[in-house]
Formats: C-alpha cells, structure tokens, sequence
C-alpha cells in the first residue's frame, strides 16, 4: 500500500512540476465585424428612426482601428436601453459629445434618431493584406508607407 501511495505521490509531483512550453501568440490578420442589424457589403440596411445599431470589429491584428459616421448619427454611452418595439426612448441624454464623429472605440452604439440615408465607415490599417470574405469580398489596399488599409462603409436607410 505505502508502495502505491508513494508511486501516486512521485507521479503528481512530476506532473505538476512540468513547465509548459511557451504557446506563441497568433500573428495573423482578420478583418470581420457584427452587427446588431444586419450590416452586409454593398446591402443596405434599413431600421426605424430613434433606433441604434451596436457595431463590433472583431478584426485581429489591425495596426489601427477606427469607426467614422456621419452628421445626424451619434455615438452613445454605454447605460442606454435598445428597445426593439415603438414607441422608441429619447436616447438624447446618452449620446457622446467627446468623440463626434470619430472613434476609436471596438465597439460602437450608433443612435439615429432621424429619418434619412447614413453611412458608417469601418477603417483598419493591417501590416498584411486582408480580405474580407463575404458575399462580396473586399479586400484592403496597400498605402505608400507599406501598411494595408481595409476600409468599408455601411449605408443605413432610416425610415
């Protein structure tokens, strides 16, 4: 019995002694982003007024990163409820004057609380070409300091 505890003993001591390997970290580039509406290449999308469409750019390995709209848009603080039925809240009280039209944020809450035709401009500079693989596929374009810029805009139709 001794000779099975301590041959249990050795065997946990040997394992949990073991140092792992260093597991490197991915160096690929990605460019792809979600959603709350549908936001495809070359497809508009249309939502009612008063409502806000919440972007995320799960691109990987971007040098930068920025999301750019347009006059009669806003970006929003986080704390706002998105409701998905009218009568829709005033979400004046939420949007933020700090970042105008430009951000650098991932993630963005874009409120347009009027009716009309926006666009939302996603741009990320990558050290590699990137494509994005949609139905159409995009792909970025080398800038003279040898940087790629994948750029794409999304046009929203608020009725």
């Amino acid at each position: 019995m001794k000779k099975i505890i301590i041959i249990v003993l050795f065997i946990g001591v040997w394992c949990t002694s073991c140092q792992p390997d260093d597991i490197p970290v991915p160096t690929y580039s990605d460019v792809t982003w979600y959603g709350s509406a549908p936001l495809k290449a070359n497809v508009n999308t249309n939502i009612a007024a008063g409502k806000v469409i919440s972007i995320y750019d799960l691109s990987q390995g971007a040098l930068s990163h920025e999301w750019e709209i347009k006059e009669g848009s806003y970006f929003l603080k986080d704390g706002f409820k998105n409701v998905s039925v009218a009568p829709y809240p005033d979400l004046t009280e939420f949007i933020d004057d700090s970042k105008g039209l430009v951000t650098d944020d991932k993630t963005v809450f874009v409120y347009f609380p009027v009716v009309g035709t926006y666009t939302v401009t996603l741009r990320n500079t990558f050290r590699e070409k990137v494509v994005y693989n949609g139905t159409v596929p995009i792909e970025a374009v080398q800038q003279p300091d040898g940087t790629w810029l994948f750029e794409q805009s999304f046009t929203i139709v608020v009725f």
